[in-house]
């Protein structure tokens, strides 16, 4: 198939989706108005000085003109008021949209406005695809046909992240972008009164984002000197090295669909300390596979952080638990495959795709 993936190239996930289906034997291009990550190639478009909600809408002429030229049998479009809203303006069909999480969960209620794009878009698409429940429940809620949306998760490459021969004594690993829907000042916090009584313990955080400066200071006046490093964006292979030697991943957002990073925790064995809200309820539960704790309460953070670093034999179940869970529900081959299928259907390919 030739797709024409509408996508912010900086992200981690649309490298990881455009090399799954290149790799698969598609014809798979990128447009973005963000420059792409190493290893991505990504064709521009014309970025304005402007608010996003203008940005977006005025590089439409020139997707058009480069999708006269590409002739895709499927315009493929990914989160929902930025590259949705292009994918629904530029015409061609037919057009799948793929919501990421924040764009409905957040963003897609903040306001008439908003409420009214997202619908705009979702009814225009011809399949709408969600990584959870939460939010395949929300896109029907702003308007998507019920019959045309499908909750699948992107799912873990299970090769990569696996469990080791053994772990890194007290490592904790923070994985989430540097932004506030991540809460990471509440970890910081929260991580604080752990370093402080187990000199074993140590916080690798990972990402990056618009409050790592803010962040770092923040850590270097919380934190005990030594016991805590910032690493910045790191390769797949990095993560998954990392997370298979950590003792605990953390999580403290505020808004989550399916997150791939709880997901690569979980397969890699790190036991998963995170905000209790429905996107992470879709896979753990208190006490079954993780520790939960309300969104913002650093307290309670501490309190399930040292929980699940001090109770060896429910972490031991834990692990076992969730490798498990992903396994049944969250291979990426099969997932992503899935996704291909629905694709080829829409295209008029009924072979799925080369093989």
């Amino acid at each position: 198939m030739r797709i024409a993936t509408l996508s912010n190239a900086s992200a981690e996930h649309t490298r990881r989706w455009a090399r799954w289906f290149r790799a698969r034997g598609h014809d798979l291009r990128v447009w973005s108005l963000e420059a792409p990550l190493a290893g991505l190639e990504a064709e521009p478009l014309p970025r304005a000085p402007l608010p996003g909600f203008l940005r977006y809408p005025l590089a439409l002429r020139a997707l058009e003109r480069a999708l006269e030229r590409f002739a895709p049998d499927l315009v493929d479009a990914h989160y929902v008021p930025n590259y949705g809203l292009l994918g629904a303006l530029q015409g061609r069909r037919p057009l799948s949209v793929t919501a990421w999480g924040s764009d409905l969960l957040v963003l897609g209620r903040r306001g008439p406005l908003q409420r009214a794009r997202a619908r705009f878009v979702l009814r225009r698409a011809d399949l709408v695809l969600a990584d959870a429940a939460n939010l395949a429940g929300a896109a029907r809620a702003l308007g998507a046909a019920p019959a045309k949306v499908h909750m699948i998760p992107w799912g873990v490459d299970l090769g990569l992240f696996r469990p080791p021969a053994e772990r890194e004594r007290g490592l904790i690993v923070s994985a989430r972008m540097h932004e506030p829907v991540y809460d990471l000042e509440t970890i910081l916090h929260a991580v604080k009164p752990v370093l402080e009584r187990d000199p074993r313990a140590h916080l690798v955080v990972t990402g990056d984002g618009g409050l790592r400066a803010g962040l770092e200071r923040q850590a270097a006046t919380l934190l005990p000197a030594g016991r805590w490093r910032f690493v910045g964006r790191i390769a797949p292979a990095e993560l998954a090295a990392l997370l298979a030697r950590a003792e605990v991943y953390l999580s403290a957002s505020w808004s989550d669909s399916t997150s791939v990073s709880l997901l690569e925790a979980m397969a890699a064995g790190a036991v998963p300390v995170v905000s209790d809200i429905e996107g992470n309820r879709e896979w753990v539960a208190e006490g079954d596979g993780a520790r939960l704790f309300p969104c913002g309460d650093a307290a309670a953070l501490t309190i399930a952080l040292e929980r699940a670093l001090g109770e060896a034999e429910w972490a031991a179940a834990a692990r076992a638990r969730n490798r498990r869970v992903v396994e049944e529900r969250a291979d990426r081959e099969l997932n992503l495959g899935r996704i291909e299928a629905l694709f080829a259907g829409l295209a008029g390919d009924r072979r799925g795709g080369p093989r």
